[in-house]
């Protein structure tokens, strides 16, 4: 296992893509204690690593229909005829690190070499989060660039503080405290 009891398989996929994105896009500095905190926020981890040691998951992570019934939550209506996410009426983020299905097919990559983008493999999921965030020529060790990178990724600065304050922790070993942790709405 990781720092702080990341999944062994889930800690493999983060460092498989910081060192895949130092060879692709090296100005982009990617760490993968900042992967790390996307993937404790967005789906703690998969659920606790549950993959297999190809990276697949065990059961799919698809999140709730983004149809606007949540507050803050966008309308996103069908973009890929429930392809990934099962929904023909409103698009669901899929994978453990949550895309939704329009932003999976411009960043998709093959983290873990087989020919096939899945978003629910941890390996594939965990690099086009790493491609996500470095694209417009991000550069990850810029704490205003970084931040910026991520509040696209969800558009809450609650949630922004959340994955710093796991990125800091699995750099450090110490757990963020409940303050660091702000509620995301």
């Amino acid at each position: 296992p990781g720092p702080l009891g990341i999944p062994g398989i889930n800690f493999a996929a983060y460092q498989n893509a910081e060192r895949i994105l130092a060879a692709e896009n090296p100005g982009c500095n990617m760490y993968w204690t900042l992967l790390a905190g996307i993937g404790q926020v967005e789906s703690g981890h998969a659920k606790g690593g549950k993959a297999d040691d190809k990276g697949n998951l065990l059961e799919p992570v698809i999140g709730l229909p983004l149809d606007g019934s949540l507050r803050g939550q966008a309308v996103i209506r069908d973009t890929d005829g429930g392809t990934l996410d099962g929904d023909t009426v409103y698009d669901r983020a899929v994978g453990p690190m949550q895309f939704i299905p329009s932003t999976w097919k411009l960043y998709a990559g093959d983290g873990n070499g087989d020919g096939v983008a899945d978003p629910q493999n941890l390996y594939d999921s965990t690099l086009t989060t790493a491609k996500y965030l470095c694209d417009g020529g991000n550069n990850m060790h810029d704490l205003a660039q970084a931040t910026k990178a991520i509040h696209r990724y969800n558009n809450s600065m609650a949630y922004v503080a959340n994955v710093l304050a796991w990125s800091a922790a699995y750099s450090t070993g110490v757990t963020p405290s409940a303050a660091d942790l702000p509620r995301i709405h």
